[in-house]
């Protein structure tokens, strides 16, 4: 996940358009449609990445690659398991953002039913797909680096993690201001009231850098260690270390995301193009392994050898393999000038070459 999420959870026609968008269709003629449309191939049995050793972690797709392509009504969100498993991957990522609209807005005690639907839909699909359930990114405001009074927004998505058997929800501490003790305290407040709710159905609460104070690792850190609970970790994100924008070039980034842009050089316009301030990504994600809970593997876009242009891959696989991990890694393409299906199997490709 990256800093979208201030700008496009402000986006009421994208809301509007998931609230429409969710309803489940006739299965066969939809998937039919989606593959034809958005021009998946097939992923073929002999190995199509040219590694020739056994990678040694499951992948996962993070719903958020596919974040363009909901927003132009070219895929429903319903379908993220079987465009997860046409591309060859075990596990899901989910975006709550997906699939928000009207659930978000009513009281828990109301929503409880839908939830439950929804949770029971999605489990049909990930069977029917044999795709594996692995954690819901949720992106509600206000995020729990600020003060936050009412929390049934995350009590609701707990619980839907939980009757879809998913490790973890995935929550954010970018914080609103920048007054490092108020984001401390409200971090760590925050943290053990949805580490105690979440305790007894075994859902961890983990925690990405995603921007502000929580891109500086050394700052998470102090929070997570803080934490009187043994549900709580870390997702490190490989790129996401943008501690503050450059206002003017972040909206720039915005609508570059929300549009595509041409490549015009080698080096494709990336997210970190606009980053006024960051931490060392390398050392930040070595530092967050230490408490990782899964690992978000960001592609940014890519240049004419197939390689991340701000990232480092084999150095960043050597960092995840010696902390030893052994869960899923989720990959999470955000290539501005590539199509989103094709970004997504370049992310792959680089991957799964960055071990050997």
């Amino acid at each position: 996940m990256n800093f979208f999420f201030r700008c496009l959870e402000k986006n009421i026609n994208f809301i509007k358009f998931i609230s429409k968008n969710n309803t489940l269709k006739r299965r066969k003629f939809i998937n039919n449609v989606i593959i034809s449309s958005i021009g998946l191939g097939s992923m073929g049995s002999i190995n199509p990445y040219n590694y020739s050793y056994k990678f040694p972690y499951k992948l996962s797709l993070a719903q958020f690659s596919l974040f363009r392509l909901e927003m132009s009504r070219k895929v429903d969100p319903m379908d993220f398991a079987k465009i997860s498993s046409e591309l060859g991957f075990e596990g899901l990522e989910y975006l709550q953002m997906s699939y928000t609209g009207g659930l978000l807005r009513e009281k828990k005690k109301t929503s409880l039913n839908g939830m439950k639907k929804l949770a029971k839909d999605l489990n049909t699909r990930s069977k029917d797909y044999n795709q594996k359930n692995v954690l819901i990114m949720i992106d509600v405001a206000p995020d729990l680096g600020s003060y936050v009074d009412d929390y049934d927004d995350y009590y609701k998505w707990i619980d839907c993690a939980s009757e879809m058997k998913c490790h973890s929800v995935r929550v954010n501490l970018r914080g609103s201001d920048d007054n490092y003790n108020k984001w401390s305290e409200n971090s760590i407040n925050n943290l053990n009231v949805l580490c105690e709710y979440a305790k007894s159905s075994g859902i961890n609460i983990i925690v990405e850098n995603h921007g502000g104070f929580s891109s500086n690792a050394d700052y998470l850190v102090k929070i997570i260690e803080n934490i009187d609970y043994l549900n709580i970790g870390t997702l490190p994100d490989f790129g996401n270390f943008c501690i503050r924008q450059d206002e003017k070039k972040y909206g720039e980034s915005i609508k570059l995301f929300s549009e595509g842009a041409e490549k015009t050089s080698n080096r494709p316009p990336t997210i970190y193009d606009s980053c006024a301030e960051r931490f060392d990504m390398y050392d930040g994600i070595e530092k967050l392994m230490k408490y990782a809970k899964g690992v978000s593997a960001k592609t940014h876009g890519f240049d004419s050898d197939g390689n991340d242009v701000d990232i480092d891959y084999k150095k960043m696989l050597k960092i995840v393999e010696k902390s030893g991990y052994s869960g899923f890694i989720g990959v999470e393409a955000q290539a501005f000038t590539m199509d989103p299906i094709e970004a997504i199997k370049a992310s792959k490709k680089l991957l799964l070459n960055s071990l050997s």
